[in-house]
């Protein structure tokens, strides 16, 4: 059985919600379809993460749902249709980790990025290519445990640390 790590950056990234939503959509569909037998780590996000499980779902692929917290604590903040995406998600996972107690104090958060990535083959990124963040950390992270890590904005492409150097502009007295 393979295990895919999906991730990615959040919807302010995004300016078209609906575009992204299909590229995860046909990703999903196109490993899905090539390896078979697979399960999808997807992390309860706002994003790429719902989308990613959502897909999923609608697609007939099993999905393993990574929680900071459990669903209420996870999604107190959430608008109700996220909130309701969320719940029906954790209802319909093939299996979900939680990844802290709610009685735990912090670090859920930072679990829940490291996590799928632990434990997947390889990892598959929406990411725009920013040096700083969330996802930049996720993928660093996921470097430091030796995981292959792939573009999913760009046909799967290979990630390499090149692509997190930041670069120096140069510019002309």
């Amino acid at each position: 059985m393979y295990k895919i790590c999906i991730m990615g950056s959040g919807p302010e990234r995004f300016s078209d919600h609906a575009k992204v939503r299909r590229v995860i959509g046909q990703t999903i569909d196109h490993l899905g379809y090539q390896y078979q037998d697979v399960v999808f780590h997807v992390r309860g996000e706002i994003g790429t993460g719902l989308w990613a499980a959502q897909e999923c779902l609608e697609q007939g692929y099993r999905y393993h749902l990574f929680l900071p917290y459990g669903p209420a604590e996870t999604c107190k903040h959430w608008y109700d249709d996220q909130q309701k995406d969320l719940i029906e998600q954790y209802n319909n996972a093939y299996s979900l980790t939680i990844c802290k107690p709610q009685d735990d104090g912090d670090g859920g958060e930072s679990e829940s990025h490291k996590r799928p990535i632990d434990d997947a083959n390889f990892v598959v990124c929406f990411w725009h290519g920013e040096k700083a963040g969330e996802t930049a950390d996720a993928i660093r992270y996921a470097f430091s445990r030796n995981k292959i890590v792939l573009d999913g904005f760009n046909d799967l492409r290979l990630i390499t640390n090149k692509d997190l150097r930041k670069t120096k502009t140069w510019k002309k007295d």
